[in-house]
């Protein structure tokens, strides 16, 4: 079958660049293939408001977002109260808008429960045997295999419903005020609502593996050291993420390579969201000749991701594990403009210089006097 798009992977940035597509051009023939029954999988996806692109279209402000007014981090013996919008964008909330959108757009066809067994820059095939052609090819499947030359950000969450309201107003990105051995640990806390959270058990580790029931022990733990009372475990998530400080972003090329295996996210804090949304703001303006566009975008993305493996490199390479935490406090002591521009992957010049200049972080080579050091970077 022919059609002017298709995207393989119905995730995070397939789904998005399928939703911004079709928003610009209503009648577009396009194709989203999606391996498993449901798109959109079982994640949630937060990023700063800010993130999102002045020209990103009437279909962003259709998603049904939840957000705050900012959030909070902790360390040992220190805090702040950030005053940064955050947004969250769970898979049940996207899978919904792919299915209205597809819906609404006789053109469109989002084909779930059927994978995709080769990819070129003509088209797909799938596995019941079916060929889609189109001139643009979006290949937005999830990265598998291991990180070379970098660490993981590795986690396990559970979505709960607690026996009374939080008191959370806004979530908590980071509480390092946990127990730290062998791995950088922390909290995340997302109030879902007053009385549903999302809680995950965050570490920053060398090796992927991750031990669930551990984890699932240790969220309980912090939930009745907090508090709270669960009265029942709604869901459970899991993920692994790169955390690189060497290899770069390849360059574009046909077709076109999304999310984690083309590069699009944040080196130092796994995000990917802000490279999705504006790369599907991109593609909506450029789709018919995408790859002078997405050449300039990935220059300035390029500058910006080396910044992202020096920093993981300091933190993996030169802190022992248990004082990892000390680089994140630092940060957190910055200016909000910086710190938000950073998240972005927006940052300045004199952000970087704000960034790596000045004394140390307590704790700095520490990893080497343990023998952990490595010098690959870049």
């Amino acid at each position: 079958m022919q059609y002017d798009v298709v995207i393989a992977g119905a995730g995070l940035h397939g789904g998005l660049i399928a939703l911004a597509l079709l928003d610009a051009e209503p009648t577009l023939r396009l194709a989203l293939v999606e391996r498993a029954d449901r798109p959109a999988g079982n994640h949630t996806w937060c990023f700063h408001r800010a993130d999102a692109p002045p020209d990103i279209g009437a279909w962003f402000a259709r998603l049904p977002l939840i957000g705050w007014p900012g959030y909070r981090v902790a360390f040992p013996g220190f805090g702040r109260t950030l005053d940064l919008p955050y947004c969250c964008l769970t898979s049940e909330a996207l899978a919904a808008a792919l299915k209205d959108a597809f819906a609404a757009h006789a053109t469109a066809r989002l084909i779930t429960g059927c994978a995709v067994t080769t990819l070129d820059a003509d088209g797909v095939t799938l596995a019941d045997g079916s060929q889609l052609r189109a001139p643009l090819v979006i290949d937005a499947r999830a990265m598998a295999g291991r990180a070379e030359g970098g660490g993981y950000q590795k986690f396990l969450g559970l979505e709960v419903e607690l026996d009374a309201d939080s008191g959370l107003d806004r979530p908590v990105l980071m509480d390092a005020c946990v127990a730290q051995g062998q791995q950088f640990r922390f909290m995340y806390v997302l109030p879902l609502a007053p009385r549903r959270l999302l809680i995950e058990d965050t570490a920053f580790a060398r090796t992927p593996e991750l031990d669930p029931a551990q984890r699932r022990a240790a969220i309980h733990a912090y939930a009745a050291a907090s508090g709270w009372r669960i009265s029942a475990v709604l869901r459970e998530e899991s993920g692994l993420l790169p955390m690189p400080w060497r290899g770069m972003p390849p360059a574009p090329r046909m077709p076109l390579t999304v999310g984690y295996a083309g590069g699009w996210f944040h080196p130092a804090t796994g995000y990917s969201a802000p490279s999705a949304l504006r790369l599907a703001a991109l593609l909506a303006r450029h789709r018919r000749d995408p790859l002078p566009a997405l050449r300039t975008e990935w220059r300035r993305h390029r500058r910006r991701f080396r910044l992202g493996l020096v920093l993981n490199w300091l933190a993996f390479c030169c802190f022992r594990p248990d004082l990892m935490w000390q680089p994140f406090a630092r940060f957190y002591h910055l200016p909000l403009p910086v710190i938000a521009r950073f998240c972005s992957l927006q940052s300045t010049a004199l952000d970087v210089a704000r960034l790596l200049v000045g004394r140390p972080p307590r704790g700095f080579g520490s990893a080497w006097r343990a023998g952990q050091h490595t010098s690959e970077v870049g």
